[in-house]
């Protein structure tokens, strides 16, 4: 099999969770993926050695390697199915709980690279003064909704053309409302099945290449 992320993240969802439960599961699966997803898919012993502070993972340490390496090595094992959701359901619960079990857990990703491949593609397929049109339109809601000012100021410098846009103490949440300001504003320029075709292939574009399950341009339109 191809050993991407995703397939790597299952092969490891799929070991783990024949041991692990509960909180333990998710903590362990939030480690692989903050600090061996982009890494080979052997390094299994640094990853193992992180996790015994948990129990399980201290007292099934070399069954776990052997079957981690198993499956890994195994074309034709059955993984069970992308636990991303689930791993992104649980993080957004411990978040609402005030329960930060694992630090870890809320490390705030970086969409800098990912919410300016959105965007270029998108206002690369507007006309020049629809775009300062849209642009002024989603500025100006933006600050009417009291969205961040940081990013705000980081889109309005982007917008001139001189400066990459950063956004990487942005929300998720903030993100997902400036690019619907920016949507609505294409609506209200364009109408809404042309600003449809614009956002559908800004982020079908992005996606394509896109390899980090957090950052996933998707999660833009949720």
């Amino acid at each position: 099999m191809t050993m991407t992320i995703d397939i790597k993240r299952r092969a490891v969802f799929t070991v783990l969770q024949e041991t692990l439960q509960g909180d333990n599961l998710w903590r362990a699966m939030w480690r692989w993926q903050n600090h061996y997803a982009h890494k080979s898919q052997f390094e299994l012993n640094g990853f193992l050695s992180d996790c015994k502070d948990i129990p399980e993972v201290a007292l099934n340490r070399s069954h776990l390697y052997r079957r981690l390496i198993g499956v890994l090595m195994d074309d034709g094992a059955e993984l069970k199915p992308d636990p991303m959701n689930e791993m992104l359901r649980y993080q957004s619960a411990q978040a609402q709980n005030h329960n930060p079990d694992d630090p870890e857990l809320f490390q705030q990703p970086d969409w800098s690279g990912t919410f300016s491949a959105v965007l270029t593609t998108l206002f690369g397929q507007l006309r020049s003064d629809t775009s300062r049109l849209v642009k002024r339109y989603a500025m100006e809601q933006s600050l009417r909704h009291g969205l961040s000012q940081e990013l705000i100021y980081a889109f309005t410098i982007w917008g001139d053309g001189k400066h990459l846009l950063s956004v990487n103490n942005a929300s998720l949440s903030d993100l997902k409302r400036l690019l619907n300001f920016i949507y609505i504003g294409v609506c209200e320029c364009l109408g809404p099945v042309d600003a449809d075709r614009i956002l559908s292939l800004s982020i079908h574009t992005a996606v394509a290449d896109h390899h980090h399950p957090a950052t996933d341009p998707r999660l833009l339109l949720e």
